[in-house]
């Protein structure tokens, strides 16, 4: 069962651009400037995974951590809106409300982008974003519209995506029909989308089904990191301000060692790797991504592949002539990421003290391009890329 509704206490008022102090849980005052860009978590899962369960975690025990949390009222966070129900005189609480824990909460009717932008007049009052999503949403489509919103873009970042996983029930969610006009069942797109999988109810399956659970889900989407946990307890720092949309180090990239493996349901999605051992010229490479992502279509071929489906891209690359996006500047040389949801893309400058060191042993293994997606055409894929390589590769 889930914990009891947190207590909810009267809004408090702050000036405009102030820097706000907080007592923590542990007694000392912690300063936090309302300047700083805020992360933003995509919380998923499908409908039983556990996520009102980790909701009220959050919202009731004194973790020291100042989360802001939208709700969604489709969700299965219905017992928490019951709670602000009544507190409200029967009317759906759509305003955020301040808890004892040093959390803020609201629910909402939409994809939570309008209560973002409400919360953001109290910026300054918490450290994250933690948005819910109902059991049977697209997090890729959540997560393309934050990460598009330029209103917000100067005020938040889109962290990461975290998906729930039924450990008991996983298999057959995972099996469902897709809906009709769907290639992929939500289950299936959740577990693609995710940076973050958290394999809940683990205290209802055994260690080798765990394993095996383990070694499926990965086998859909090989570059997210799985955590288990019981009622939905997990470290909040797994979870929270992962950086996975944002200027993160190659060391804590989980796609430069581990893009692959063979215990799989549905073999229509699957993660893919592909080297890129040297220097590359960056418009090059950036015409390939547009291609494959813009156009739906293995770079250099003839016509759009209407069977193929992108869900994610990441790459961690050495570049030369490379643009960062908002600015006239080349950058000679650098290390990049670029990140992908579905057609849209980003890409920005490794920081030098993270960037791999030149003369490393692995250095070959570590830069690469990574795919999710459905219907993958491998064999075409690798073979445009290596010829792309023949032509940016630089010496």
């Amino acid at each position: 069962m889930d914990d009891e509704i947190p207590e909810l206490i009267e809004a408090l008022e702050f000036e405009e651009n102030s820097t706000v102090s907080k007592i923590s849980s542990d007694g000392p005052i912690i300063e936090c400037n309302d300047t700083k860009v805020v992360p933003a978590t995509i919380l998923t899962g499908y409908l039983g995974s556990g996520k009102t369960t980790l909701l009220n975690y959050i919202l009731t025990e004194e973790h020291g951590k100042r989360i802001a949390v939208i709700m969604n009222e489709f969700g299965d966070s219905q017992g928490i809106d019951q709670s602000f129900t009544s507190v409200n005189n029967g009317e759906l609480v759509e305003e955020w409300l301040d808890l004892k824990n040093g959390c803020l909460c609201c629910t909402v009717k939409d994809k939570g982008l309008k209560a973002i932008e409400t919360l953001m007049e109290r910026k300054g009052k918490f450290d994250y974003i933690l948005l819910e999503t109902t059991g049977l949403a697209d997090p890729g489509n959540i997560a393309t519209m934050l990460w598009s919103n330029e209103e917000l873009g100067s005020d938040i970042r889109l962290d990461g995506i975290v998906t729930m996983v039924d450990a008991k029930n996983i298999h057959r969610q995972l099996e469902e029909k897709a809906p009709s006009g769907e290639n992929m069942n939500e289950a299936q797109k959740q577990v693609a989308f995710a940076d973050r999988i958290v394999l809940n109810k683990t205290d209802l399956v055994g260690e080798q089904d765990l394993l095996d659970i383990e070694a499926m889900v990965l086998s859909i989407n090989g570059t997210a990191k799985v955590y288990r946990s019981s009622f939905a307890r997990v470290d909040l720092n797994a979870i929270l301000s992962i950086g996975a949309y944002a200027d993160i180090s190659p060391e804590t990239l989980p796609f430069v060692r581990d893009a692959h493996s063979h215990h799989h349901i549905d073999k229509t999605i699957s993660t893919m790797a592909l080297e890129a051992p040297g220097r590359l010229h960056w418009p090059k490479v950036d015409e390939w991504i547009q291609e494959l992502l813009w156009d739906s279509r293995v770079p250099g071929g003839n016509s759009t592949d209407t069977s193929m489906e992108m869900l994610r891209l990441k790459a961690l690359l050495l570049a030369s002539d490379f643009t960062p996006v908002g600015s006239d500047q080349i950058v000679d040389q650098a290390t990049i990421v670029v990140q992908g949801v579905r057609e849209m893309y980003d890409s920005f400058v490794v920081p030098e003290k993270h960037s791999p060191a030149s003369d490393a042993d692995n250095v070959k293994s570590i830069y690469k391009l990574v795919l999710i997606g459905r219907l993958l055409p491998e064999e075409h894929l690798r073979e445009s890329w290596k010829l792309l390589l023949q032509q940016a590769t630089l010496e």
